[in-house]
């Protein structure tokens, strides 16, 4: 009777415990899986097999591309097989004598390029912090930008020590076609309408914020009949040769401006640089036409500069970068220092 009953009592005991699944050490770490977000798994292509697709890209030869990258043409085409296997279709059209990208190679190929320059700028960062404890923003502008924008990062890195500028000027087109590949940071430059080459700031993905306008004006000699007057109107330019810069959006303008009223406004020359712009103008074979932003310094006795009416004609200097691409909170304050010093 009494190990009847003890097994009575065992039983009951076993029948009021609770399932393995709820005591509490597997409720804790329910909760805690419960609790903890996942990760979520980073793609299995590697910024290696990237630097491949690129070079390869660019050089369209599988022993050019092995070479600079220093692998072997075997492992570069393995390389190859393995993205185009991850990426799920084929990025080039290979023949006997022919490399060529596919729709889908031409597509990917900025999309890549941006990932490699974004990475290579972090990187930079990274090492930074431990050697030179400074960040780096990487800056274009157009050169007419320079005597503006210049003394205002100067002024930020002497309020900010630690913030370095990587600088370059580059033209319009250049400048938007390099932000848009990540390899700058931000750009100085003209918000416009796309340009030959199908760049333009204004589009999706652009983040524009207009600092101030800048007005297109008239170089003569001082002795040239118009320069008596403090302004001219473009109907005073037809019968005159002009001379622009070769690159720029001035010789759309001036074609808009034409067409707008009706004058042929059509440049004779067309230079690479300044000097060259003005030593037209020195030697009365040309009025310049130029941004106004290029005369600020301008300080020879036999030229003039002059206001350009009816109409004025301008062009919208703008900060620019990619939206939600920035590298970091420099880049950011950066980009807010430069709006705030430099807008009009």
């Amino acid at each position: 009777m009494a190990s009847s009953s003890r097994r009575n009592e065992n039983t009951a005991n076993r029948a009021g415990e609770p399932p393995a699944s709820t005591t509490p050490a597997a409720s804790m770490a329910a909760t805690a899986s419960t609790a903890t977000p996942q990760v979520p798994p980073l793609p299995a292509l590697t910024l290696r097999q990237v630097q491949y697709f690129v070079a390869l890209a660019h050089s369209r030869s599988f022993t050019q591309a092995a070479q600079a990258l220093s692998v072997t043409q075997p492992a570069l085409t393995a390389a190859i097989r393995q993205i185009e296997f991850l990426l799920g279709g084929r990025l080039f059209e290979r023949s006997a004598h022919r490399l060529t990208l596919t729709e889908a190679g031409t597509t990917i190929l900025p999309l890549a390029e941006r990932l490699l320059n974004a990475a290579r700028g972090t990187f930079d960062d990274m090492t930074s912090t431990f050697t030179l404890q400074a960040q780096t923003v990487r800056i274009g502008f157009i050169p007419s930008v320079a005597a503006r924008l210049l003394p205002v990062l100067g002024s930020l890195r002497d309020a900010h020590p630690n913030v370095r500028f990587a600088l370059s000027d580059l033209p319009n087109s250049e400048l938007v076609a390099a932000l848009a590949r990540g390899e700058i940071d931000l750009g100085v430059g003209i918000r416009d309408e796309a340009d030959e080459a199908g760049h333009a700031a204004n589009t999706e993905g652009f983040r524009c914020d207009d600092l101030f306008d800048d007005e297109i004006v008239l170089v003569a000699r001082r002795d040239d009949a118009l320069a008596s007057a403090e302004s001219v109107n473009w109907s005073q330019l037809t019968e005159r040769d002009l001379a622009v810069f070769v690159r720029g959006n001035v010789s759309d303008s001036l074609q808009r401006t034409g067409g707008s009223q009706n004058l042929r406004l059509e440049p004779k020359y067309r230079m690479e640089y300044t000097e060259p712009l003005y030593a037209l103008v020195r030697s009365g074979l040309a009025l310049a036409i130029l941004p106004k932003l290029y005369t600020l310094h301008l300080h020879d006795p036999a030229l003039v500069a002059l206001d350009v009416i009816a109409p004025r004609v301008t062009r919208t200097v703008a900060l620019m970068s990619l939206v939600g691409k920035e590298r970091g909170p420099q880049v950011s304050a950066c980009r807010d220092w430069i709006a705030q010093h430099l807008a009009t």
